[in-house]
């Protein structure tokens, strides 16, 4: 009788281990991870504020009962509102080059986080914008459906792997860089 050193038909044993429990990579903090994202948006959008302060009364009044008539009205503004536009789109350029670079977005650099793959090989730009980004958002516009989808997302961040949705789509994890 063989034994299982000899035996050619057995099938391989190694040890394989995910990076998310590895003691070399440390995951991000959820709050580190809430903070990103909240100065990401910050960046983002603080570009309309003179947009939305020197036509907050029209913006209140016409806007009644319909939230899209407001990005009609604030682009009806003209300067302040394209300002605001260029500014948003400057910030999403630098993030996406910061992305396809490190996986960091400008939020994510200065708490010292970044994306990588579960692996902790580094992410692409595909993987992270699109499949991170993209879907996660075009999934919240579903009526109902995308609203349990944000609350659950957000909520997932409280698991053991702190993985969220949008995380396991793209098969990353978020480390501290």
């Amino acid at each position: 009788m063989a034994t299982e050193t000899s035996n050619q038909y057995a099938p391989p044993k190694s040890a394989v281990k995910d990076v998310a429990g590895d003691e070399a990579t440390e995951l991000a903090s959820r709050a580190a991870r809430l903070v990103a994202v909240m100065l990401d948006g910050l960046l983002g959008f603080v570009w309309f504020v003179p947009s939305y302060v020197t036509n907050l009364a029209m913006i209140a009044q016409q806007a009644r009962g319909n939230p899209a008539m407001v990005w009609i009205n604030l682009a009806k503004t003209g300067g302040w509102f394209y300002l605001g536009l260029l500014g948003a789109l400057i910030i999403l350029a630098i993030d996406l080059a910061l992305l396809a670079r490190n996986g960091q977005t400008i939020g994510k650099k200065l708490l010292g986080i970044k994306v990588v793959r579960v692996d902790g090989s580094p992410v692409s730009l595909f993987r992270v914008f699109f499949l991170r980004y993209v879907c996660n958002t075009l999934l919240t516009f579903i009526p109902l459906f995308g609203t349990l989808y944000s609350l659950a997302d957000c909520l997932m961040i409280f698991s053991e792997s702190r993985r969220t949705v949008h995380d396991r789509f793209a098969d990353t994890i978020v480390i501290k860089a």
